[in-house]
């Protein structure tokens, strides 16, 4: 039998040995009353099993709603249950079911936290995980031994496609590596997402004609399933290089569709999801979340930002950067996103955190509301990186739009 070991936190009125046991029947096989010897023995390979029950504290204040009334002792504790892989298979829709579901429902728990998941072999074996993954966006924008350097389009809803086009066109010329459709942006009346798509391919193109340089754009096409893949071929018929999908929003069954049938790599938006994993005491963690869309094959994945404008704090985050690129087999490393109230002078921070060049640094109002508009604000990322590289103070690098980035948005911090 192959078993997949899930972590909780719980806080709970009753004993953590028997709410444990009693979260795995509800989860598996459910209640056995009534039922013959013959097919209790039978169901005993379905049944989840409580590997670990760790009493971590105790409270008096019930942090979830419940129609438990009394002010009871609530017991803390981590605990781990063992699903058997047969239950569910490659069904990631049921997989999320079987390890987040009716337990959320029970009144006697309190608080309820998913907080990991390991994967095994049997049941990596159903996911292809991402098709172009770290390397194989870096290789298409032709970007070595450097983050690569993003734009979120800024106003975000309301432009027209050759509105877009012409910010897009701007940023690249400065020096963008990658572009991205604002996620509130989709196939809407007054910018459809065809036009959109020819638009700034055109535009891109005449980036590259002028400079060599090859840019990415990730169209959002996240709506009903039959419209993602009618929308995704748009987007490749007119020459579009990448594909915006927000996952919590659509889907991971259709995310893990997408990245079987998708030629683009699929840029993975986390908008609607924090709704899921921000409280500590209901969800499940931000890293589980990443690590469920890398399995599904999210190519590059949004992880929050490094002393960014989230609630997230850095170490948080950089966990989340973790799952992105951590040994899952066969699994290729995805592309971790940093993102989140950055702009020129948030990049010595999130170079000296993150240790390393493979991540995006994705800047939204960091680049489109500076003083001297989208060009500058890009060049100023770009000198920022180049300053750093050279040992120079951004404070004291020689460049008219990194100055006013400075003078703009405040304080740098390395």
């Amino acid at each position: 039998m192959s078993y997949i070991d899930v972590e909780y936190y719980i806080e709970t009125i009753k004993n953590p040995e028997e709410m444990a046991e009693k979260m795995a029947g509800i989860q598996s096989i459910g209640i056995l009353k009534n039922v013959s010897k013959s097919v209790k023995q039978r169901l005993q390979k379905h049944k989840a099993l409580v590997k670990e029950v760790k009493i971590t504290g105790y409270k008096k204040n019930y942090e979830l709603p419940t129609c438990v009334k009394n002010n009871l002792k609530v017991n803390c504790a981590k605990v781990i249950l063992s699903f058997p892989v047969c239950n569910f298979d490659g069904n990631i829709a049921q997989f999320l079911t079987t390890i987040a579901g009716e337990i959320f429902d029970l009144q006697e728990i309190t608080a309820l936290k998913v907080i990991d998941v390991k994967f095994t072999k049997d049941f990596l074996k159903f996911f292809k995980g991402p098709r172009f993954g770290l390397e194989g966006v870096k290789d298409i924008v032709k970007v070595k031994g450097r983050p690569l350097f993003g734009a979120i389009i800024k106003p975000c809803v309301g432009l027209t496609a050759r509105e877009i086009s012409k910010l897009a066109y701007d940023v690249a010329l400065a020096g963008a590596d990658f572009i991205k459709d604002d996620e509130l942006l989709e196939d809407v009346g007054f910018n459809k997402i065809y036009k959109r798509v020819k638009a700034v391919s055109e535009g891109l193109k005449k980036v590259y004609e002028k400079t060599g340089k090859i840019v990415m754009y990730a169209f959002n096409i996240t709506d009903y399933p039959d419209r993602v893949f009618m929308l995704h071929d748009i987007v490749k018929k007119y020459g579009g290089k990448a594909i915006m999908y927000n996952v919590l929003a659509g889907g991971f069954p259709l995310l893990k569709k997408l990245s079987e049938y998708t030629e683009l790599p699929i840029h993975c938006h986390r908008d609607f999801s924090v709704a899921v994993f921000r409280s500590k005491y209901i969800g499940i963690t931000s890293y589980l979340f990443t690590k469920l869309v890398r399995i599904c094959g999210g190519d590059m994945i949004q992880c929050g930002g490094i002393s960014s404008s989230i609630y997230e704090d850095d170490d948080e985050v950089l966990k989340s950067f973790s799952a992105c690129t951590e040994n899952l087999l066969h699994i290729k490393k995805a592309l971790p996103v940093s993102s989140g109230g950055q702009w020129a002078g948030k990049l010595p921070v999130n170079l000296r955190k993150i240790k390393n060049n493979n991540f995006l640094y994705l800047c939204g109002s960091g680049v489109f509301d500076h003083p001297d508009g989208a060009l500058s604000g890009m060049q100023s990322i770009i000198s920022a990186y180049k300053a750093i590289k050279n040992g120079i103070k951004l404070e004291n690098f020689n460049c008219k739009a990194l100055k006013k980035a400075i003078e703009y948005f405040g304080r740098v911090i390395y």
